[in-house]
């Protein structure tokens, strides 16, 4: 599987009824649909990440309304949900903490970071504050936006190795196989943005 995507391919989501979350004061905030988006429910994906790696603890980085934290919550995870728009954080299904990550990074130390459609949203200056939250896991699994992907104050749309050089710099290394198989797990489940830019890596510091 082609982890060195560069474009954006040929999506055909149909988002007709599903209302986004907006802030008209901060746009890298909110963007998510207010009752779950179907194309980033993975639990497929999710399932084979807790029984690979054992894990008992995670941090769902731009949480949205909580729909990922609840189902790894039902998996016997315990998991810190963060999300910078107040809404999410007032209406979510699972507890969720209001934190932004342009203001400074979430620090805390669990087994598995998840961070689905987030960090396209996010200007690089604040990029720091990104990674070193993304760091706070032994295991990492993000997506990102993809040169030319339009959507909702994308700011921030790199290349895979983009983000591999990134996290490779603060001593994480992509796990290839892995990446391929949650990827492939979440094409099944109508998940396309994992299908397209999950990157599964280990935090090498934290074992």
């Amino acid at each position: 599987m082609d982890h060195e995507m560069t474009a954006v391919p040929n999506r055909k989501n149909n988002y007709r009824g599903l209302l986004p979350t907006l802030s008209a004061e901060h746009e890298h905030l909110g963007g998510n649909i207010k009752y779950g988006d179907p194309f980033t429910h993975c639990p497929s994906a999710l399932k084979y990440l807790v029984s690979r790696f054992a894990i008992r603890s995670a941090l769902d980085i731009g949480s949205g309304t909580g729909y990922a934290a609840d189902f790894l919550h039902k998996q016997g995870v315990g998991v810190l949900a963060v999300d910078g728009l107040r809404e999410n954080v007032l209406k979510a299904v699972y507890p969720t903490l209001l934190h932004d990550l342009t203001l400074s990074p979430i620090q805390c130390s669990v087994d598995f970071v998840f961070c689905q459609e987030v960090v396209e949203h996010i200007r690089e200056e604040h990029l720091g504050n990104v990674l070193s939250s993304l760091c706070c896991g032994k295991i990492i699994v993000m997506t990102h936006g993809l040169p030319g992907q339009r959507g909702h104050h994308h700011v921030n749309l790199q290349p895979p190795k983009y983000w591999i050089d990134h996290l490779e710099d603060r001593g994480c290394g992509l796990l290839a196989e892995d990446t391929d198989r949650i990827r492939q797990l979440a094409a099944l489940d109508g998940a396309s943005f994992m299908r397209d830019t999950a990157l599964v890596f280990a935090n090498y510091a934290r074992y």
